[in-house]
């Protein structure tokens, strides 16, 4: 149900963003070297491919993560997230062309300086693009009108949303049964929604009155007085198959991104880090007469599947603990060898913690959509540790534990690699300056 916003929305992104790489390129140019066809008119030809390379670029890797467009509510995350994905695409592109083959022809100052400038400006601008749209639909501009035939708990649910929600661009004009259809006796708009199941005489007859008037026609199924407000469809030879839950990792592009991510940030976190908290920790726990510093444990993994976890000994055999061991775990240090199966891919960097098979039975009988976690690998650190959602306290509290789980199910319906690097920031950020924020008071 798109409207008018879109289209201004798309056509005014195609047209700034094309004048903000024209004219900044020009600027920086000129800033950089003041007219580089007289004082050097071979580098002005390398200048100009890496124009044409990036205005090229700039479209197809913003077709490709959509940066034109937006669905339905003109999110500013929304946009700003495609942007973000828009902008890792070229910049990776440029950088396998351009320095790759002939960087050292473009000088450093200059690359810094203009695609600093050309992503800040996009950005900014965007958030205020979308800002000016919402606020225009706020007002009742550039909405679609449209009727409600037939009617049922979901279809009410649509028209209480459109109401509470001017900025969807969305304007109901009235609900009406097959009688007034059939005695032509509507409003004229834009759009009919049916309500009313397409194995039936009335649903045809909806349709064929649509048709003639030359309104677009829409279904909205009754998904019952308990449904969530997500459903997502996918085609299988022309037959819809619908979830009420997003599964970006389930794809296989989104898995070799995140793989990829576990590695590169997973070697350097082991060559910078666990290089030496090793040893340093396991000498501390020797010293401390905990005996031998590290052991394994069961845990449930992707798919539910069993995996051996390493740790660091912070309870002895007699369930004790001193004063080190103590600070470890609630540091989640004890944690860090497990950077070794995230390096194995049996565990990512980002995700849910993996819990032992007989935590995982008990809390599976009181929260319903626990093993949903499983969708995902579990992680060393993830969305509700950083909430300081963690350890047995968290899991002994329902309400803390049910906090918990949705905060998992939560990160992996809304994965994305933005996520993944902020979690993983904010938890090395709370762990060494604000480890009290680290457990829930």
């Amino acid at each position: 149900m798109q409207n008018l916003s879109s289209q201004i929305f798309r056509l005014g992104t195609l047209v700034i963003d094309g004048v903000l790489i024209i004219s900044l390129f020009v600027a920086v140019i000129y800033w950089r070297f003041t007219d580089l066809r007289i004082s050097n008119p071979e580098y002005y030809n390398y200048y100009l491919q890496l124009f044409v390379l990036t205005f090229v670029s700039w479209y197809a890797s913003g077709s490709w993560a959509r940066i034109f467009t937006y669905s339905s509510g003109l999110e500013q995350r929304n946009v700003l997230a495609n942007l973000f994905r828009g902008l890792i695409v070229q910049f990776a592109m440029l950088s396998i062309i351009v320095v790759g083959l002939k960087g050292y022809y473009y000088s450093r100052l200059f690359l810094g300086t203009y695609f600093g400038l050309l992503y800040s400006a996009a950005i900014i601008y965007r958030l205020i693009f979308v800002q000016f749209l919402r606020h225009h639909l706020a007002k009742g501009r550039w909405q679609r009108t449209f009727i409600l035939v037939g009617t049922h708990s979901t279809a009410k649910a649509l028209i209480d949303l459109v109401k509470l929600r001017p900025d969807l661009g969305l304007q109901f004009q009235g609900t009406f049964d097959i009688s007034a259809l059939q005695n032509q006796d509507l409003p004229k708009v834009q759009e009919l929604v049916c309500a009313i199941l397409p194995s039936t005489d009335e649903y045809e007859l909806a349709r064929d009155y649509a048709l003639k008037q030359g309104m677009r026609f829409r279904y909205i199924p009754n998904m019952g007085p308990n449904y969530n407000g997500q459903l997502f469809m996918e085609s299988l030879e022309g037959f819809p198959l619908f979830s009420e839950r997003n599964d970006p990792l389930s794809k296989g592009v989104n898995k070799a991104i995140k793989r990829l991510f576990d590695i590169i940030f997973t070697i350097i976190g082991m060559v910078v880090v666990l290089s030496w908290i090793m040893p340093l920790f396991a000498i501390i726990l020797i010293i401390s007469g905990a005996g031998f510093p590290f052991f394994t444990q069961q845990r449930e993994g992707l798919e539910g599947k069993k995996f051996t976890v390493l740790k660091f000994r912070t309870i002895s055999s007699k369930g004790t603990s001193n004063a080190i061991q103590r600070w470890m775990r609630k540091l989640g240090i004890d944690e860090l060898p497990q950077l070794v199966n995230v390096l194995a891919g049996q565990m990512s960097l980002i995700g849910p913690r993996p819990h032992t098979q007989t935590d995982g039975f008990n809390y599976a009988s009181e929260i319903r959509q626990y093993k949903i976690r499983q969708w995902a690998k579990p992680g060393l650190t993830g969305l509700a540790q950083t909430r300081g959602l963690r350890g047995k306290k968290a899991a002994a509290d329902k309400v803390q534990l049910e906090a918990r789980i949705r905060a998992d199910i939560y990160y992996i319906e809304n994965w994305s690699v933005l996520l993944d690097m902020r979690l993983l920031v904010e938890t090395i950020l709370r762990t060494v300056f604000f480890p009290s924020s680290l457990h829930k008071k």
